[in-house]
Formats: C-alpha cells, sequence, structure tokens
C-alpha cells in the first residue's frame, strides 16, 4: 500500500510543479563515444530540466553509468528506455537530499532515452546535473568500406559493393540491399546489378547484436548509344552521306572504314558497329539504291537571225518541262533570254540544261542615194554600231572615206550573226585647183596673173571671164567653174616693186645617204621649200629632189629661183651563172655600176667583162667574186661553182656506166662494164671533199653495186670511177 501511495504523491506532486515551473525544450542530446583505448573512462556531464529525456547512443557489450549529483537538495529518478522498441532498462529513485546512480549494460547498438523525474525539495531549484559514464567499450560498432560509384550503359550489368565487406562488431553479418531491383544476390556485400535506371543502392550490415553499418552506391545508368540512319532509301547520284553520330565513339561499317560517316557512291547494305568511349555499342544497317542521274544538253548558248529557233532535249526521258512551256524533247523558242529544260527518267531522276537564246533583227543597211560631189572625200555610214564590217575597199570599220568615184558594197555582221549589205555609186568630181600664186610684190609695170584649168568658165574680180588677165598692181579675186561644175577659188595681192635676182646656185649630184649645201643669193630674207628662212640650208634628200627659194629684197620684192639635187643610188653587186660541163656562163645582174672585176676563184687573171664565160682546167669547188664599181663606190657578191667534169673520159664507161635511182635517199645501184680487165676504184665525196665512200676492185670487167652512203645529209655527192685511163665523175643528188 505504501508504494502506491508513494507513487500517487510523486505523480500529484509532479504535477504540482508543472503548474509552477515550465519545461525547457527538449534540445540536450547525452551521447557517448567508443572508449579509447578499451578501459578508460568517458564522461559526459548534461544539465536536465525537469521532465526532459536525453538521447544517448550506446553500444552492445558496452557498460555504462548514469548519476545525479551527490549534493542533490532535491528527490530525482532516473529511468533508461530503448529509444527504438520503448523497452525498460534500467531505473533509480532517491529521497531528498540523496544521489541517485544507475548502471546498465545494452545488447543493441543504438540510442537510448534518459528520463529525469525529480522532486524539487528545495524551493527555487529548476535543475540538476547528470553525469554519464562508459565504464567498458563493448564489442564495437561493425562498419563498411565505402564501394564506388559505378556507371553502366543501358540494358547492361555491373558489380556494386565490395566482396567480403565489414569489420568490427561481432559477426556473424547479415547483408543486405534496397532497393533489391535488378540485383541477382541482394544479400551479399555485392551484387551484379541489370542497369535500366540511374539507381541509389543502399547496403545495411547488421551484426550478431544488431548493430548496422550503411554504405550508398550510385549506378548511373548511361544512354543507350542512337544509331539511326533512317529508313532504307533510293535516290539518284551519288554519294550519299551516311553518319554514324555519336562523336568520339569507335565505328566499324561493313565497308571496312572506321570513320563517323562514310559516302558510298553505289547501291548496296551498309552497316555499321559503335561503341562509345564507355563501352555502350549501337548499330544500324541500311539498304541504298543509287540510281545514276541523266545527263542533257541543248547545245551552247545560240543566236539565230530568224523569229525562232527549235531546239532539242535528246531522246529517252519519261518527261521533259521547259521553261518556255513546252513538255515534249523539241520545243521552240520565240523570244531572247535563257531557255531550260528539266529531263526526268524512269527512275524519278532529273538533269537541267540552260542556253541562252539571243534572236536578233535583220540587219537593215542603208549607205543613201548615189553620191556625186565636187571634190573628196565622202563618208559613208553603214549604221549598226558594233557589228563587223566588211567594205569592197577592205575597210572594217563602220565608216569609210572614199576619195574616188566607184561603186562601194558593205557586207555588215551583227554580234548575233545576222547579215546585211548595200552598194552606192560615189562620183567625185575633182574640184578645180586654182593657184594665182602668193601675194606678190613685182618690180615690173604688169604682172600676168593665169587661173589654170583650161576649158574651165572664169570670172575674175575685174569682170574679165578669161584664163587669164594682167594685172598692175591691187588684189585679184577669180572664180573658176570646171565642165562639171566644180568650182575653186582664188586670191592675190600683186604690189609692183623692183624684183630682186636671186639665185639657189648650181644643181648638184650627190650619192644616196650623202648631204649637201644649198645657198641663195640676191636677197634679204629668204623661205625655202623647205621651210627653212636662212641663206644656206643643207639637205639630204633620198630621192633626186628639186628645191625653190624665195628671196625678199629691202622693198620687199621677192624672186624665186630653182635648184635640183640629183641623187645617185649605190652599186649592188650580183650575178647568177649557168654550168656546161667545165664552163660556167654568167649573167650580170648588178645595178648602178660602171665597171666590173671578176674572180673565178682558181688564181686566174681578173676579168672586167660585164657577162664572161669561163672553163675550169681542174675539178672542185670554187668561190666566184664579182666587184661592182659605180659613181657611188663598189659592192662585191660571191657564189661558189663546183666543177666535176675535168678529166680523161672511158669510152667504156661511156657507153655503160648507169647509176639509179638518181635523186635517191642514198640508197642506189652503181654498174658499169670495162672491154678489158681494169683496176678500178669507186669513191664518193661530198660538196667540201670529204669521202663518205670508197671501194676498190682488181682487174675486173663488170661492176655492178648496190650502194648505201650511211647517215648522208640531203645534198649533191660526186661519184668518181677511178681507173688508169682517167677519172670519170657522176653527180648523185641525195633527197630525204
Amino acid at each position: 500500500m505504501k508504494e502506491i501511495f508513494i507513487r500517487v504523491a510523486i505523480l500529484f506532486f509532479l504535477f504540482q510543479q508543472h503548474l509552477l515551473f515550465a519545461q525547457c525544450p527538449n534540445n540536450n542530446v547525452l551521447t557517448s563515444g567508443n572508449l579509447t583505448p578499451p578501459g578508460v573512462s568517458l564522461s559526459t556531464m548534461q544539465t536536465f530540466l525537469s521532465g526532459q529525456y536525453m538521447l544517448a547512443n550506446v553500444v552492445s557489450g558496452a557498460n555504462y553509468t548514469i548519476s545525479t549529483c551527490s549534493s542533490s537538495a532535491f528527490d530525482s529518478q532516473l529511468t533508461i528506455y530503448n529509444d527504438v522498441t520503448g523497452g525498460f532498462i534500467a531505473y533509480n529513485d532517491d529521497f531528498c537530499g540523496v544521489s541517485s546512480s544507475l548502471s546498465f549494460t545494452p545488447s543493441f547498438c543504438g540510442n537510448v532515452r534518459v528520463l529525469l523525474d525529480k522532486y524539487f525539495c528545495t524551493t527555487g531549484t529548476s535543475s540538476m546535473d547528470v553525469t554519464m559514464t562508459m565504464n567498458t567499450a563493448g564489442a564495437g560498432i561493425p562498419s563498411l568500406t565505402s564501394a564506388q560509384d559505378v556507371q553502366a550503359c543501358s540494358g547492361g550489368t555491373t558489380t556494386i559493393g565490395i566482396s567480403n565487406n565489414g569489420s568490427g562488431g561481432t559477426l556473424p553479418y547479415v547483408f543486405s540491399w534496397l532497393p533489391i531491383t535488378n540485383l541477382s544476390t541482394p544479400t551479399t556485400s555485392s551484387s551484379l546489378a541489370t542497369v535500366t535506371a540511374t539507381q541509389n543502392y543502399t547496403l545495411t550490415l547488421v551484426d550478431a547484436n544488431g548493430c548496422a553499418a550503411h554504405d550508398t552506391v550510385l549506378v548511373t545508368m548511361l544512354p543507350a548509344l542512337a544509331v539511326n540512319f533512317g529508313p532504307d532509301t533510293t535516290l539518284c547520284g551519288g554519294p550519299v552521306l551516311l553518319d554514324a553520330g555519336n562523336i568520339g565513339s569507335t565505328y566499324l561499317w561493313s565497308t571496312g572504314a572506321s570513320t563517323q560517316t562514310i559516302s558510298p557512291s553505289s547501291s548496296g547494305t551498309y552497316s555499321v558497329v559503335v561503341q562509345s568511349p564507355l563501352g555502350c555499342v549501337g548499330s544500324d544497317v541500311i539498304n541504298i539504291i543509287i540510281n545514276p542521274n541523266p545527263s542533257v544538253s541543248i547545245g551552247p548558248d545560240t543566236s539565230s537571225c530568224s523569229a525562232s529557233v527549235i531546239l532539242d532535249a535528246g531522246p529517252g526521258y519519261l518527261t521533259y518541262a521547259w521553261s518556255i512551256g513546252g513538255n515534249l524533247q523539241n520545243d521552240t523558242a520565240i523570244i531572247t533570254g535563257p531557255v531550260s529544260v528539266i529531263v526526268t527518267d524512269a527512275n524519278g531522276c532529273s538533269a537541267t540544261d540552260t542556253i541562252i537564246v539571243t534572236l536578233s533583227p535583220a540587219i537593215i543597211v542603208n549607205l543613201g542615194p548615189d553620191i556625186v560631189q565636187c571634190g573628196g572625200p565622202a563618208l559613208l555610214n553603214a549604221g549598226n554600231p558594233g557589228s563587223l564590217y566588211f567594205w569592197s575597199n577592205s575597210s572594217s570599220s563602220q565608216t569609210a572615206s572614199v576619195n574616188s568615184s566607184g561603186a562601194y558594197n558593205v557586207l555588215v555582221i551583227s554580234p548575233a550573226g545576222c547579215s546585211g549589205s548595200d552598194t552606192i555609186v560615189v562620183t567625185i568630181n575633182n574640184q578645180p585647183t586654182v593657184n594665182l600664186g602668193p601675194d606678190t610684190s613685182i618690180c615690173v609695170a604688169s604682172l600676168i596673173l593665169d587661173a589654170g584649168n583650161l576649158g574651165s568658165t572664169y570670172l575674175w574680180s575685174t569682170l574679165s571671164t578669161s584664163q587669164t588677165i594682167i594685172a598692175s598692181g591691187g588684189t585679184y579675186f577669180v572664180a573658176v567653174t570646171d565642165p562639171s561644175g566644180c568650182t575653186g577659188f582664188d586670191t592675190v595681192v600683186v604690189i609692183s616693186n623692183s624684183s630682186p635676182t636671186v639665185s639657189a646656185g648650181l644643181d648638184v649630184t650627190i650619192c644616196i645617204n650623202q648631204s649637201t649645201t644649198l645657198t641663195a643669193t640676191g636677197g634679204v630674207t629668204y623661205v625655202w621649200s623647205t621651210g627653212a628662212t636662212i641663206a644656206s640650208i643643207i639637205v639630204s634628200p633620198t630621192t633626186s629632189t628639186t628645191y625653190y627659194v624665195t628671196g625678199y629684197d629691202a622693198n620687199g620684192c621677192a624672186a624665186s629661183a630653182l635648184v635640183s639635187v640629183t641623187v645617185l643610188p649605190l652599186t649592188t653587186a650580183l650575178f647568177s651563172g649557168s654550168l656546161s660541163g667545165v664552163t660556167e656562163t654568167f649573167l650580170n645582174q648588178s645595178t648602178n655600176a660602171t665597171s666590173y672585176s671578176w674572180d673565178f676563184g682558181d688564181s686566174s687573171p681578173l676579168n672586167n667583162s660585164a657577162n664572161p664565160s669561163y672553163s675550169y682546167s681542174s675539178n672542185g669547188s670554187y668561190t666566184v667574186t664579182l666587184t661592182a664599181t659605180g659613181p657611188c663606190g663598189s659592192d662585191t657578191y660571191t657564189m661558189v661553182v663546183i666543177i666535176s667534169q675535168v678529166g680523161l673520159q672511158d669510152n667504156d664507161l661511156s657507153n655503160t656506166l648507169s647509176l639509179l635511182p638518181n635523186p635517191n635517199d642514198g640508197n642506189f645501184t652503181l654498174a658499169f662494164d670495162f672491154s678489158t680487165a681494169k683496176d678500178v676504184t669507186v669513191r664518193i665525196i661530198d660538196v667540201s671533199g670529204r669521202v663518205v665512200y670508197q671501194d676498190q676492185q682488181i682487174k675486173i670487167i663488170n661492176y655492178k653495186k648496190q650502194i648505201v652512203i650511211e647517215s648522208a645529209e640531203p645534198g649533191m655527192y660526186f661519184v668518181q670511177i677511178i681507173t688508169a685511163d682517167g677519172v670519170v665523175n657522176q653527180k648523185v643528188l641525195v633527197q630525204r
């Protein structure tokens, strides 16, 4: 009855105290650690408030003591519970002024709840100190070595955890993985996992005392390699680009290629296996049909002078689509501009071609009506700028300036190739040339002015209508109209003064390229026909020329004089020759020569004949030199004469000698006969005297051989047949 009464009293007292004092929040946690080393006490003191509980972590098999301070002036009681199961572990109660203490040894690992209830014996006291001491360490807590996180390809497998993992605590261990999805052995420290998603797996180790350790492994699912070529395809032409994607991977194509892309240009089945750097594999297969592209040509750009042009895209296509609207093989272009066609074959493959069609209008060429005019030139214009022009007078420009009468035709070809032509008759009557001479001062009473142009009509300023008038001083004007109606004019001023006596000197003869000095006398100032205004001038004409000079005296009277300079050409030596046997007849073709000297090249005396003939006494090559001399010096000309017919003639050879063919290519047959046996030497020499072939025979009557002149250069060669009776020469001409 007492125990019950006491309990009731205690509960009542706690209730009353609860009304008097507010409890503090449960914010203190009493914890203990493992003894290090075993047997060393670890004490933790915490301050409790009334009605509080504290959590303390304990290890299976360790012994703990929990006590209040010994000088407590109030009643306190301690109760220990299992924080997970709520099971009672130990209890202690004291009385006012006596400390409370209890000891316990847990058989599990985890938290215990330390509950303090107190009756306050001392007014105003609201807390007390509690001490928890680990006396012995016990068996300890097990632990796991942390396993590495892993990656694996979608649908692949990988090992998670560490085989035979775990240490500490009390054996045996019990392992469990959560979740167990896709694990081959979820109750071992390592398991094979099939990867279908990224997943955290937690391994829990529980030892024989129920103490636990935990480790978490993250399994990251790598995305599957996506290799997709798309559907099988049919295309025109090629190549086609196949891209396996997945940059940085390795590739093995059915063609043997190892690149990310290939570009096949022929039909077939193509496949690839792709492996990523992490080992994930993907593949795909595609069937490709590559039809060849057709080709089409409607020809080069074309120009036509007609209103239309027919274009042909060629046969063999399924469809035709012309830019000018047609859908057949042929279409007709009627306007200038680009024309294109698209052709499609039976495979649906297309090709296109485009040309520029230029349709040009016909060329209109109009030179105008026939022309009759006085004097020239007449300007003819064929129009059509930018075209090609072909005039009958060989002009090639748009306009032609003509100075003589005649019919003129022009052909005009436009840039498009169109042509047109026209002809015009031009009659250009010579305009009479009227020259009364320069204004003049005369030193006589009168001067005859002559308008020239016999047969014309005349009208002078004096109203005279004759060809000539007598002027005594003044200004005179004349209009001269010839029979064709063309008119010429001239005016002269005549001043009557005394005329000076002017001389240009004697006529001069010079050689070409020489100069001479002409000197005028009798005047004060002079004007030469060369434009010079000095008394003496130096002239170097290339042809015989007449110079005139006008001299003016102090009164301004003028008189003119003429002087002729005759130019003699240089002497040129030239001749040709004609050979008959041993005699060369020379034909002298020299010009501007008065004497001749011949050197026949054989040390014979010089010959002064104009056209000599000369007979040579020895065979050989002779350089003939002609020296021609004239008023302006000498000139020489040389020619080589080859003599081969000098020598005794063998009558036998004259009748029987045969050399065929001649001319030849260096390969010919030589044959001859003797009436009696003779020693003979056959020798062939070139024009320089070099022996190119030689043959000797003893006591023969008949001779016939095929002769080949090795490496014979084209030219003249001489065949010499030498016997005791003399030498016979025969020419042979080698041609290639």
